[in-house]
């Protein structure tokens, strides 16, 4: 009688400790998985705020090559600066070549938003909410 109280006994704390245990793995998932998914956005945005420095840049330089902005982003992505003296290239690269695109070959920012541009204004941003006035 005593070795089956005392199986009881154990059993009743075993299943203590699982759900103790579950308990605290549950908690550190949760700490963890916050904290993750902050540095993510922090990653992004930092991501964002550098693409669209590239791409203001690339804009302006197209623009002072070219006399005026691109159509679109498309066109400044498939351009290359070609830089010539006495005929002979010194430079010759494509203007933006390490920018995310999508199926159709838009440009699209860390988010997976297409970038909103302005021809006419050369004035180019996010379409992601909460960065649209970056």
């Amino acid at each position: 009688m005593r070795k089956a109280a005392a199986l009881k006994n154990r059993s009743g704390i075993l299943l203590l400790d699982v759900a103790a245990s579950l308990t605290i793995i549950a908690f550190l998932i949760w700490i963890f998985g916050g904290i993750i998914g902050t540095l993510s956005r922090n990653a992004k945005e930092t991501a964002l705020h550098y693409g669209l420095n590239n791409l203001r840049l690339s804009l302006n330089l197209y623009k002072m090559l070219h006399g005026s902005y691109p159509r679109d982003l498309r066109e400044l992505l498939h351009s290359t600066i070609v830089l010539t003296q006495s005929e002979r290239i010194l430079f010759g690269e494509k203007f933006l070549f390490s920018l995310a695109m999508d199926k159709q070959g838009n440009a699209i920012d860390p988010f997976g938003n297409q970038f909103i541009y302005d021809f006419q204004k050369g004035v180019v941003g996010s379409q992601t909410k909460g960065y649209e006035s970056w």
